[in-house]
């Protein structure tokens, strides 16, 4: 796969320092997926199938409110951002950023609030009583600060995709180094409520101090306070942190808010089998979404310079070799599943077998397609991928209640899995039918 996506890529210094990326994200990701699996082992064995559950609707209803709310900029600041640095535009550069701080801390504050006035009405959905309150005011908290967005931006800008993997593992490490503990005292739902909470304040702010540490060695500085000059020199950002957000936003609100609509549906011990599931799809994941993330200021870039054959080899190679990775691994990962998750989380967790399955091979469809957002906002087609996500999300909540009515928790895991399908094919038509008019237009102009 990282041959076909190399291939894409015929000026050398480009290709070095995206396979130089990709190693460092690569590695982070596959450390911080086993150190995950290790914290969700232990919560599994110290809460159980309904204590998950809950946990899993704890952290559902924090991320839920953020992903809403917190309008996160740093696709629009790479992108502002690529051009400020090309033209050597310091000024410009700490003006965008300074803006994208003062956006990252009003989302959180803004996140935490509207997460603090919610409760008295989500707490009775979930079946928690007035003395379960607590719960939900913890995810509130965990919204707070929220300034990873500005801080991934400018890692990622440097080029330091090597101390973001640093960060991602340290924390995801920290986090399970607590389970263990958490486990061994049996603290209980308290216990790994209070690890949410501190891993979210962790990863809300280790990002940015660690970017504002390499403008420092730059000689640039943060310019807080000049929001009208950087709107004027960044015209149009507004509207792609909008678009990219709301495509976001539509994507992944399905995925969020589904184990919310289980809670009203199925047991709390189906909601925690349903939430293994969830969990084991994200080590997939984690896997994949380092290429969306290292080939996106690349795309940029390319885009910027007319090369959209490139970005065309790039999608189609990556694309290509993700697929070739599910076939080849998911379908004995599959074939051996009940032993696996068994002896993972335990025999009382033998009945999310058929649920893990069926999230995997929706997972699968989505990682054949993870390059198409980059490529897809590289091409400015953002309000595209709004409507593509909006299709997306819309078909998953007209399914979702009818599907888990026939097949219970299954039906949660196989409504994502049309979804997903749907995604993908639309995600390609409309990429190939982008380049195409794009190249015509450019034929035109000259």
């Amino acid at each position: 796969m990282i041959s076909r996506l190399a291939s894409g890529f015929r000026n050398e210094p480009v290709a070095q320092r995206l396979l130089r990326n990709l190693k460092w994200i690569f590695s982070s990701q596959v450390a911080v997926a086993l150190l995950g699996m290790i914290y969700l082992a232990f919560g599994a064995r110290a809460l159980g199938a309904a204590g998950l559950g809950m946990l899993a609707l704890v952290e559902s209803y924090g991320r839920i409110i953020e992903r809403l709310i917190h309008l996160e900029p740093w696709q629009a600041v790479i992108r502002n951002g690529s051009e400020a640095l090309e033209a050597d535009n310091d000024g410009r550069f700490g003006r965008l950023v300074g803006l994208s701080v003062l956006l990252d801390l009003f989302g959180g504050v803004l996140a935490a609030s509207v997460a603090l006035l919610l409760v008295p009405v989500a707490a009775p959905w979930f079946g928690f009583d007035a003395s379960q309150y607590w719960l939900l005011i913890a995810a509130a908290a965990a919204a707070l600060i929220s300034l990873r967005a500005t801080g991934l931006a400018l890692l990622r800008l440097y080029d330091r995709f090597d101390l973001l993997a640093k960060i991602d593992t340290a924390v995801a490490g920290l986090r399970a180094a607590l389970a263990v503990g958490i486990w061994a005292a049996g603290f209980g739902l308290a216990g790994f409520v209070a690890i949410y909470v501190i891993v979210s304040l962790l990863n809300g702010t280790a990002a940015l101090i660690a970017g504002i540490r390499e403008m420092r060695r730059r000689n640039q500085q943060v310019r807080i306070g000049a929001v009208r000059e950087a709107l004027n020199e960044n015209p149009g950002l507004l509207r792609l942190m909008w678009n990219s957000n709301l495509a976001v936003i539509l994507r992944q609100t399905s995925q969020r808010f589904d184990v919310i609509i289980l809670a009203a549906l199925v047991p709390a011990a189906s909601v925690g089998y349903y939430h293994v599931a969830r969990r084991c799809g994200d080590v997939a994941l984690r896997l994949g979404r380092p290429i969306s993330q290292a080939i996106y200021p690349e795309l940029t870039r390319f885009a910027a310079r007319g090369e959209l054959a490139r970005i065309g080899r790039v999608v189609r190679g990556v694309s290509l070799g993700f697929a070739a990775v599910m076939i080849v691994v998911l379908a004995p990962v599959i074939w051996q599943l009940e032993p696996i998750v068994t002896t993972i989380f335990g025999d009382t967790f033998a009945p999310a077998v058929p649920v893990v399955a069926i999230q995997a091979v929706a997972v699968g469809f989505y990682m054949c397609g993870i390059v198409m957002n980059p490529a897809l906002l590289s091409l400015d087609q953002d309000r595209v991928m709004v409507r593509i996500g909006a299709t997306s999300t819309v078909l998953f909540f007209v399914l979702v209640v009818p599907m888990v009515k026939l097949f219970g928790v299954a039906g949660g895991a196989g409504t994502h899995l049309i979804c997903n399908a749907i995604w993908l094919i639309l995600c390609v038509v409309i990429l190939r039918k982008s380049l195409r008019q794009t190249v015509v237009a450019k034929e035109v102009s000259s």
